[in-house]
């Protein structure tokens, strides 16, 4: 992740909302499952992309990691801020640039 802190943020019917969370990984993935259970410990919402059984998301996570299958790839709003393989300290900084108090 960049150095660089901005918030990111979506603008719906003038409210400002964060951005929403798409995980992509595989069931059977500890660090997959760890990243969901943080987020589930904080309430925020996502979306979670088995890339085992989705053709076009395996395609873009090798994309996104320079041909290889790095997961958990989390993606916020539309590619607006992507991490891979997060820490703790770099999954909660993502979650802050994207409007989520935690």
């Amino acid at each position: 992740m960049t150095e660089d802190h901005r918030r990111l943020f979506e603008v719906v019917n003038d409210e400002v909302k964060p951005l929403p969370v798409v995980i992509y990984g595989r069931p059977d993935s500890t660090d997959t499952r760890v990243v969901c259970e943080r987020l589930q410990a904080f309430e925020i919402p996502f979306v979670e992309v088995n890339i085992d059984e989705d053709d076009t998301a395996r395609r873009f996570v090798e994309r996104v990691n320079h041909g290889e299958q790095r997961i958990p790839t989390i993606v916020f709003g539309k590619d607006a801020l992507i991490v891979v393989e997060p820490s703790f300290r770099e999954l909660d900084q993502a979650l802050i640039r994207a409007g989520y108090e935690i």
